[in-house]
């Protein structure tokens, strides 16, 4: 029968930790996350369920999760106290020649499946996983493919917050319609960051082949300090220079931009601009303009200042909403979407 035991720890709300199907992919079973509560879904040729249950478990502590399939039920128990016991007729997968063989995935869901499911969800997961016992068989075939793969292994010790590995970038799609004026467009950025380079993209808008904005932050001529800019297309429109950022500690960033004027502001230093090169970027917004966060796509040459990817912890609201990563257009396999290693002082 199926057997999964672990330890679990993320800061993640949604997604998947588990899924597994028969050779003829008739019968599956799926463990996941929604709202931090553990969720059970799984299909046989008898019935389809799907159940919740449990406390919230993204907290980013380490917990004990075991999925075992009894006689007639599947059971689910964290730090080995159950926490839901799930009526099952038949058994989740049959035996072939005495044997019992699965197809996992860990962390996602082959392409074909997303429509199969019960009751649909965002399979975008990240947390850390150890102490692997799948089938009663240890880690065997686990740790064989994640020993390979550095971006797969586990940080010793993590915070919340989103960590870009400084080799990709997040693209969203955003409408930055005001809706109090319907002519006008409102950008309203604010983050938490901490950086791990002196250099890299931030957050960037990106028309066809233009950046009609950028912010980013760029070495500074002194050897302790960055600064933090604004541009469009190649023209710095507002700068701000801030004491070293790479150092444990978090600093905040804010950019606001009307078709008027633009206030970028780093801690408690602000400098506004009301620069003709505005009008520039007021003829983007009017077309269609790209998300970026991290890093832009290829540009021409001169299209900006900056083009190195970002390196270091960001967290980033946009006009009121915080980003979550798991819900961008597309996003590296490196950058963690809700885990940022933590820095011992």
């Amino acid at each position: 029968r199926f057997t999964a035991e672990f330890d679990f720890r993320t800061y993640d709300a949604e997604g998947v930790i588990l899924y597994a199907e028969s050779f003829d992919s008739t019968s599956w079973i799926l463990l996941a996350l929604r709202d931090g509560k553990i969720e059970i879904q799984f299909k046989n040729e008898f019935v389809t369920k799907v159940t919740s249950g449990g406390k919230a478990i993204n907290d980013g502590l380490w917990h004990i999760i075991s999925v075992e399939e009894l006689e007639h039920s599947i059971s689910v128990k964290i730090a080995k106290e159950a926490v839901m016991s799930i009526n099952s007729p038949g058994t989740l997968f049959k035996q072939s020649q005495g044997f019992l063989e699965t197809k996992v995935y860990i962390a996602g869901l082959p392409l074909k499946v997303g429509n199969a499911l019960v009751k649909q969800i965002n399979p975008r997961l990240d947390g850390c996983i150890r102490a692997w016992n799948l089938m009663n068989q240890g880690h065997s075939g686990v740790k064989e493919v994640i020993q390979e793969k550095q971006s797969k292994h586990c940080l010793v010790s993590v915070g919340r917050g989103s960590f870009y590995p400084g080799t990709g970038m997040a693209k969203f799609q955003i409408n930055y319609n005001n809706p109090d004026s319907a002519e006008d467009w409102l950008i309203n950025v604010t983050m938490t960051i901490r950086p791990s380079t002196d250099t890299g993209v931030m957050f960037a808008l990106v028309s066809d082949e233009t950046v009609p904005l950028a912010l980013s932050i760029v070495d500074s001529d002194s050897s302790d300090s960055q600064k933090v800019i604004v541009t469009i297309g190649n023209v710095i429109v507002a700068h701000l220079g801030s004491k070293k950022l790479c150092t444990p500690r978090k600093v905040q960033v804010a950019l606001l931009v009307t078709k008027q004027q633009l206030e970028l502001s780093v801690d408690s230093h602000t400098d506004s601009s009301t620069s003709e090169q505005l009008s520039i970027l007021h003829q983007a917004m009017k077309a269609n303009v790209v998300t970026y966060l991290g890093g832009l796509p290829d540009v021409p040459l001169g299209a900006t200042l900056v083009t190195a990817f970002y390196n270091g912890c960001m967290e980033v609201k946009i006009n009121d909403r915080q980003l979550d990563l798991d819900e961008a257009i597309s996003k590296h396999n490196d950058i963690r979407s809700h885990s940022c290693p933590l820095i011992m002082q």
